[in-house]
């Protein structure tokens, strides 16, 4: 079996991938408890490991102890793979997750698509049909602050403004209100804008694919503002995950 591991900014993910390409149970932890996870159990079940680690070296080198003897191979972004070719300016520069994620749109949803990753951080891709061939083409993205990294730089750094968990209102009249929809609103605002500009692109309508901890959250607050039907906006689980069991073929 092919165990795929996502090791994002905060948390790790990871899951066993049978014969069929099919994810079996996933399972996670937060980065500090890597060392007391069930990792090395998974890796027993294994005989490859792919990784897609945006946390830094240090996670590295402890995830490829916790699956040894097994090798690890880490993905880095290519210019082309599995039927999706990346114009980033340096193709290895992109982050292996985001790669990960936009194959996995790719080969689920041949359209144009904004691929939202709403984590730690939120990414927001573009990739498009090639016009020339069938692959799909990632035009370029951005990133930006997440939910709780925005809230937390506000409670941090402004003296009266510690106050717990808010919810989203139109009109907020109490400040944890205000700090949630005020987040919510620059993530959602951000994912707008991007959507117009890949449909003026394109002069096609384009669908939303999420993923990550705060995708349900943030699509309840977009879909409202959305004005093509509430099928636009789709919440996938395991992104990253379904990409590198996709990319594994090209990779190891």
């Amino acid at each position: 079996m092919l165990l795929v591991i996502d090791s994002g900014n905060t948390r790790t993910k990871w899951a066993l991938v049978d014969s069929a390409g099919e994810l079996q149970a996933t399972e996670a932890c937060m980065n500090a408890d890597l060392n007391t996870s069930t990792l090395p159990r998974a890796a027993q079940k294994a005989s490859k490991v792919i990784v897609a680690n945006v946390a830094g070296e240090s996670i590295a080198q402890q995830i490829a102890q916790l699956v040894v003897p097994l090798n690890t191979y880490f993905v880095v972004a290519k210019q082309r793979a599995c039927d999706v070719v990346n114009q980033y300016e340096q193709a290895e520069k992109l982050g292996a997750d985001r790669w990960a994620g936009l194959v996995a749109v790719w080969h689920m949803n041949q359209q144009a698509t904004l691929v939202v990753n709403a984590g730690t951080a939120i990414t927001i891709d573009c990739l498009i049909k090639s016009e020339q061939e069938n692959t799909g083409l990632f035009l370029g993205g951005t990133i930006m602050p997440g939910l709780r990294l925005m809230q937390t730089a506000l409670t941090h750094n402004t003296a009266q403004l510690n106050v717990g968990e808010g919810r989203y209102s139109a009109f907020p009249i109490n400040t944890k209100n205000a700090i949630q929809t005020g987040c919510l609103n620059a993530a959602i605002g951000a994912i707008i804008m991007v959507l117009q500009q890949l449909q003026e692109h394109r002069d096609l309508p384009a669908k939303i694919i999420m993923s990550g901890g705060d995708a349900s959250t943030i699509a309840d607050a977009l879909v409202p503002y959305l004005k093509a039907n509430k099928k636009q906006v789709m919440i996938v689980e395991n992104l990253v995950l379904q990409g590198l069991a996709i990319l594994e073929k090209e990779y190891i």
